[in-house]
């Protein structure tokens, strides 16, 4: 254990700037931010490293640009906003627009031009602040990622960059970055920029790799027994790596075994979880686009190996074929879904780099660490985009569920993505009934009323219990809140409905998920659909409640206890009374 603690403690007070080769592509000099750290470190390691390993070959760690949090001050200043600041702190609509509105000082347009002129292809325009992605703290997901396409005269590039960086600055008041800073006590917060080149392909209008995605070395939510934390996760998705960080459909490989998937072997529950919708950088229009692959058969030329990551799924015979050579158009009842099935035998190297990586920068780093990256196989090339730590998640040590327990008492029950974890005598279960959430007309309304709710609850933990995935973009999905309509909860039950559609998706990897890690906030998915699993709506139809604004959402009293025992992968909510 101490030589982890002296790997950390080597990471922590590491100090990119310190490097001659990093300081000469950094306008500024105060701090570059902890995304920036967790890259470099990275990189000048796998640098040395590569000569020894011959699975290294094809990684590469795209060209970055810096801005330091020093140039973030002096925006702020230059545009009278840091007085504002001072003035109305919590005015964040109003810092936000000023920012929005403000415009560089003549030396940060100097560097600019000159970045732009140098990296002459499209960029990713990333956030790096001071507090994110520390070891105790994770801002995944609080601040801005863009992209812009770098193209046209000068003016145009300049245009295209200084309205991306502002954006990451105004994101820095964003509602869930504030509201997570508050829950932690956090404050001096200033924000650096990473300027890098976009990995990926022109493809028609589109700019984007053909494979991307997260990884996690150590895998704290496993949805089977059988599969070993320690050997980690890989989160992919078609296009750019936006659509893996999101609660929207990726396929999930666990390192343990490549063939066990959350949805089991059901043709239709493969398609149903599978990506269609990715993401590209439309270089005419400068715009992040998302289409449906069913609407954009016109790429797959471009993609001389599209069957490897995609299948053909027949709803009237509820199977899943292999893409044919030429695809032109589907016939009635068929669509592709990328299943990445055929990945595996077609690039198991792909899988020994991702298992070499989580080894390798963990024990560097002495902490589980978490990746984002991008990969051409035809290529072929690997693009390392993030490092950072995975920040520090503390698991109950061996929890046993009372064999006390009476079966009338249990409200909830599942046996699916559960790690240790105890929570006793809450005192309010806030419930979003499916029935009353499936009629209504605003689902975005019935998100801000737990979002009230969870305000007036601050000062306890309480069970939050909803169907479907929470944190969707899709609100026929689930129930698309955002983080600080949820923070205050102490467990999220996702409710499978499955005549309404209403199916969690167990997406590990995702933003969403490392925030439910980093706070504590305990989880289980409870399936109507699967026998061992339970949820007593006549409890929940019965149970006396609090009055809210909303007929969908309802705030249940009594006192109760949930037992998750991520061992025997088995968890339970019970009422005391």
């Amino acid at each position: 254990m101490d030589g982890r603690n002296e790997k950390v403690k080597k990471y922590i007070q590491f100090n990119p700037l310190d490097l001659k080769e990093v300081k000469e592509k950094t306008l500024g000099s105060e701090c570059i931010g902890g995304k920036a750290k967790g890259l470099i470190f990275a990189k000048i390691h796998l640098e040395d490293k590569k000569a020894q390993e011959e699975i290294l070959k094809n990684v590469m760690i795209p060209e970055s640009y810096f801005l330091a949090t020093d140039v973030y001050q002096d925006f702020l200043e230059f545009n009278g906003i840091d007085k504002i600041i001072d003035e109305e702190p919590n005015n964040f609509k109003l810092i936000q627009q000023k920012i929005l509105e403000g415009i560089f000082p003549e030396y940060v347009i100097k560097f600019l031009e000159k970045v732009v002129l140098i990296m002459d292809y499209p960029l990713a325009i990333r956030s790096s602040s001071l507090l994110e992605d520390s070891i105790k703290y994770s801002f995944a997901g609080k601040y801005f990622t863009t992209f812009i396409p770098n193209t046209g005269n000068i003016d145009k590039r300049l245009k295209q960059i200084t309205s991306a960086i502002k954006q990451i600055y105004a994101s820095t008041y964003g509602k869930n970055a504030v509201v997570y800073r508050e829950k932690h006590n956090l404050s001096n917060e200033k924000m650096a920029v990473i300027i890098q080149q976009l990995f990926g392909k022109r493809r028609k209008e589109g700019f984007y790799p053909e494979v991307a995605g997260v990884g996690f070395s150590q895998n704290y939510r496993r949805f089977t027994e059988r599969i070993r934390k320690e050997d980690g996760v890989v989160r992919i998705v078609f296009g750019l790596g936006t659509r893996s960080t999101g609660r929207g459909y990726a396929r999930i490989f666990s390192l343990t075994n490549l063939s066990l998937r959350p949805e089991g072997n059901n043709p239709w529950e493969i398609a149903k979880y599978s990506q269609e919708t990715f993401d590209m950088l439309d270089m005419d229009t400068g715009e992040l686009k998302s289409y449906n692959i069913n609407d954009r058969l016109d790429l797959i030329p471009f993609h001389r190996n599209f069957g490897k990551y995609a299948s053909l799924y027949s709803t009237t015979e509820n199977m899943l074929k292999d893409i044919p050579p030429v695809l032109t158009k589907l016939n009635q009842g068929e669509k592709i879904v990328f299943t990445f099935d055929n990945f595996p035998a077609f690039k198991p190297r792909f899988f020994r780099l991702m298992e070499f990586l989580f080894r390798y920068l963990e024990d560097l780093m002495g902490i589980a660490v978490d990746v984002e990256w991008a990969y051409e196989p035809e290529d072929p090339k690997f693009a390392l985009v993030q490092v950072r730590p995975l920040t520090s998640y503390e698991e109950y040590s061996k929890v046993e569920i009372p064999k006390d327990i009476k079966k009338e008492n249990i409200i909830l029950a599942g046996d699916r993505m559960l790690t240790n974890g105890v929570l006793k005598n809450v005192r309010h279960i806030v419930y979003v009934d499916y029935e009353e959430y499936n009629k209504s007309s605003d689902k975005y309304e019935v998100a801000r009323e737990v979002g009230r709710v969870n305000e007036k609850l601050s000062k306890e933990r309480y069970i939050l219990v909803g169907p479907g995935r929470w944190g969707s973009s899709n609100p026929n999905l689930g129930v698309p809140a955002t983080y600080n309509e949820i923070s205050n909860c102490g467990m999220l039950v996702e409710l499978g409905i499955k005549t309404k559609n209403f199916m969690p998706e167990l997406s590990y990897g995702t933003h969403f998920f490392a925030d439910l890690d980093l706070d504590g906030i305990l989880y289980m998915p409870v399936f109507d659909s699967i026998e061992t699993n339970i949820i007593n709506f006549d409890f929940f139809k019965n149970a006396r409640r609090q009055p809210t604004e909303n007929p969908a959402v309802w705030v249940i009293e009594g006192l109760f206890d949930a037992y998750l025992d991520g061992e025997k992968m088995r968890g339970v909510v019970v009422s005391k009374e």
